[in-house]
This record gives structure tokens, C-alpha cells and sequence, in this order.
């Protein structure tokens, strides 16, 4: 007897031999399931009579594998034994390099080491300023990856290091909202700045990437100052912070001893931005990825939208917007500067009026003067 289905689009037959075997392959395939189940249960079974002993041997193959991965970055020539000290609050990296990125760039050998110095004692706080995509972020993330890597036991990617033991790393960078919690980039990067305000403490190592950057100018300015302020006064931290503010390195002269600003070093190539001045082009950029003391007023953020490609149009205006703003700028300084000086010439002339009064006149002719003024 053959049975026979039938569709709109086809007619399928089959024979007796077929039928009586596809029913013993369905009874196959669920002993099947039901023997695994059976085996799977019974393992389970025997493997809990033996739990702890097991899971200290994972453990321990665990600390195994770790050890020899470390070994093995010890053998790389370029990593050194660092030095690390219970006893004092500082992070001294001769020649630093980012781990990660060094790996990367290992052929080609072109990866730009960096030194720090941060002392308890002394110099604790890094104000990191530079052009957009300048290796400011790189250059943070190598710290704390070199402080991590020491007091773990690691060899570590320097030429030398010291570093005291710290309670924790508390980092701020990179920008996302929540929308789950209804919580804006903004709200993120505060929520994430004050828990870092309440739990660092004098042995911290905290990490601050351009706070104040999701708001505008003048409130970002000031979260920014504010903040950072805390940190150098209160919290007495070991710390990086980078900005775009030029105005944030003016803690530097408040707190000289404590405080020292830095920047990523770069080139402006004069030649091409002469030929390119008439048209007010972006100026070009190289990049030197190289820590060094001072600030940088300019960020070059057009510089990086030229790496972008962004239209050429788009670049010309903006070039020409940004020098139009950077002149309004740099007459509203001038015109503060005048105004300060002009006031400051008229005190001194007020107190050289009074000086000569005191030293020429009675005391009548002195008490006529106070009421005349």
C-alpha cells in the first residue's frame, strides 16, 4: 500500500518501508533525549559529591595560566620590574608605554613613549591640554593600565617605575546617555564625577576626561574649575585631568606646588597653512604624541574635522567663523586690558595726590582734602 499526501504545489508517496522506519527513527531520537537527560542528571548527581574539591582545582589552573601569562610579558625586553611601595602617595613612569597600543604599533615601531611624574608630596595633579586626537586620552589610559599592571605583580611597559599602592582608580571619560533611566549624556558624566567625589580618596588615582564638555561654555568652564579644585584642595588625589579650557590651567598659579599643566606636543606646518591663510583653511597638523610642560591654547578641532572629510565648504566657513570669533575674542580682552590699566593709572594718581597732601599740608588743609573727595 503506498500513502500518498497532497498539497496545493506537491504530491508526496511513500512506500511501507519508508513509513515503518521514519516511525523507528522518531522513536530513536527521543530515547535519545530522554537517555542524555538521564546521563546529564546523573552527572550532576556525582559532580556535587566532588564540588569543592573540582572547583579548587579550576582555581588553581586559573592562578597557573595567570602566573605564566605574566612570565611571559616579563620576557619581552622592553618590560622592566617595578617598583612598588606601600608607604608613599606617587606614580614615577620613565618612558611609559600604552601596552595595548605598543603591541599594535610594534612593527612599525612607532610608538612615542612618555614620562610621568606624581608625587604626593609634591607635584600630584596633571592638567592635560592639546589638539583634538593628539594622544591625550592614550596617554591617561596608559598611567592608570602601567598602575594596575604594578601592583598586581606585572612587569610593566617603562624603562623604570615607582609606584605606591593605591586604594582605587576612579575614571571619567568617553560620552553615552541612559536612556532606560532617562538620563542624558550630561547626567551620565555628572553622576559618574560625584561618585568619584565621594568615594576617592588621598590615595586614589582619579582620571578625568574632559568634564564640563556635554553643557555650554561657561557652566562647563566652571563645573570643570570647581571640581578640580575640589580634587587639588580637599581630596589631595593623585590626578589627571583633561580639558579644552585654558581657563582650568589657571589653577596652576594658585596651586604652584601641587599643581603643573601639560600638553600633547604638535606642529603647525607653517608652509602649507601660509599658502592656504588667503582662503582661511584649517591649519595642518602633525602630531608629535609628546607629553610636554606648558598649555596649549587651541584645540584644532577643525584640524580633526578635516581628517573627517568633511566638505571643503564646510571647512572654509568654519575656519573663517572660527577666526571671526577668535578676533572678537582677542578686542574684548584688549578693551579689558585698557580698562584695567586706565583704572589702575587713575589709582596711582589718586594715591600720589594723597601722598604729596600728607607730606606738604596740615592737618586742616588733609582733612579738607577727605571732604572735597
Amino acid at each position: 500500500v503506498i500513502d500518498a499526501t497532497f498539497t496545493k504545489a506537491v504530491s508526496r508517496f511513500h512506500s511501507p518501508f519508508i513509513i515503518e522506519n521514519y516511525r523507528h527513527l522518531n522513536q530513536l531520537r527521543e530515547q535519545l533525549v530522554l537517555d542524555c537527560s538521564a546521563e546529564w542528571l546523573n552527572f550532576l548527581d556525582h559532580f556535587s559529591e566532588h564540588y569543592h574539591p573540582v572547583s579548587k582545582a579550576i582555581g588553581h589552573l586559573a592562578t597557573v595560566d595567570c602566573l605564566f601569562s605574566l612570565a611571559q610579558v616579563a620576557k619581552q625586553g622592553d618590560y622592566c620590574r617595578p617598583t612598588v611601595q606601600d608607604n608613599c602617595r606617587e606614580i614615577i613612569i620613565k618612558n611609559g608605554r600604552h601596552p595595548v597600543i605598543d603591541v599594535l604599533l610594534g612593527e612599525q615601531d612607532q610608538y612615542v613613549p612618555n614620562t610621568t611624574n606624581l608625587s604626593g608630596d609634591g607635584e600630584r595633579v596633571m592638567i592635560i591640554t592639546g589638539p583634538n586626537m593628539g594622544g591625550k586620552s592614550s596617554y591617561i589610559k596608559q598611567v592608570a593600565l602601567i598602575t594596575v599592571m604594578a601592583q598586581i605583580g606585572s612587569y610593566v611597559p617603562a624603562e623604570e617605575s615607582t609606584v605606591g599602592i593605591v586604594d582605587g582608580i576612579f575614571t571619567r571619560m568617553g560620552a553615552a546617555d541612559n536612556i532606560y533611566k532617562g538620563r542624558s549624556t550630561f547626567m551620565e558624566e555628572l553622576i559618574d564625577t560625584a561618585e568619584i567625589i565621594r568615594k576617592a580618596t588621598s590615595r586614589s588615582l582619579v582620571i578625568l576626561d574632559e568634564l564640563g564638555r556635554g553643557t555650554s561654555t561657561h557652566d562647563g568652564i566652571a563645573i570643570a574649575y570647581a571640581t578640580l579644585e575640589h580634587f587639588i584642595r580637599d581630596v589631595e588625589s593623585l590626578t589627571l585631568f583633561v580639558t579644552h579650557y585654558p581657563s582650568v590651567c589657571e589653577l596652576e598659579k594658585v596651586y604652584p606646588e601641587k599643581v603643573g599643566n601639560y600638553h600633547m606636543a604638535f606642529l603647525v606646518n607653517e608652509e602649507e597653512s601660509a599658502e592656504q591663510k588667503d582662503e582661511e583653511n584649517p591649519e595642518f597638523i602633525t602630531f608629535l604624541y609628546q607629553i610636554t610642560k606648558g598649555v596649549s591654547a587651541r584645540s584644532y578641532g577643525l584640524n580633526v574635522a578635516k581628517l573627517a572629510d568633511i566638505p571643503e565648504e564646510i571647512l572654509k566657513k568654519a575656519a573663517h567663523k572660527s577666526k571671526e570669533l577668535e578676533r572678537i575674542v582677542n578686542m574684548k580682552r584688549q578693551e579689558q586690558f585698557e580698562n584695567f590699566n586706565r583704572c589702575d593709572l587713575e589709582s596711582i594718581l589718586f594715591t600720589l595726590e594723597l601722598e604729596t597732601a600728607f607730606a606738604y599740608c596740615s592737618v586742616e588743609g588733609i582733612a579738607d582734602i577727605f571732604l572735597l573727595v
